[in-house]
């Protein structure tokens, strides 16, 4: 009898974990392919600009990048939330790439802020 009731307990004991396996693992199935397409669409949305840093607001939200594209030169609008990443010392005057996404409000998120190091000035001039 007591042979027969642990036989029981064990058995149930084992089915309980296997259903329980069985409803924890799905979940983990489908927040996967989730976030892999929020990463996809996080990449195809973001852009990438470079150029010069010539104006940085006194609250820090925001700053300006000067882009030679040519022979014209424009200035791009940047903003910056508690996500952006800052790659190293950005200050006026500091050559970035911005990686950035535009926001359905227009303006361009920073996501990624990398100084370059400035082009040095060739010998003989």
């Amino acid at each position: 009898m007591l042979r027969k009731f642990l036989y029981s307990a064990s058995l149930a004991g084992l089915m309980l974990s296997g259903i329980a396996a069985a409803h924890a693992r799905p979940a983990q199935d489908k927040s996967q392919p989730k976030q892999r397409n929020e990463e996809k669409q996080r990449n195809e949305d973001t852009k990438s600009a470079s150029g010069k840093v010539t104006d940085i607001a006194s609250d820090k939200k925001s700053f300006v990048l000067e882009v030679i594209d040519g022979n014209t030169k424009h200035a791009i609008q940047f903003i910056l939330d508690a996500n952006t990443q800052v790659q190293g010392k950005v200050s006026v005057g500091t050559d970035a790439t911005v990686e950035f996404q535009p926001t359905p409000d227009g303006k361009n998120l920073a996501v990624t802020i990398t100084p370059r190091p400035s082009p040095s000035p060739s010998p003989g001039n």
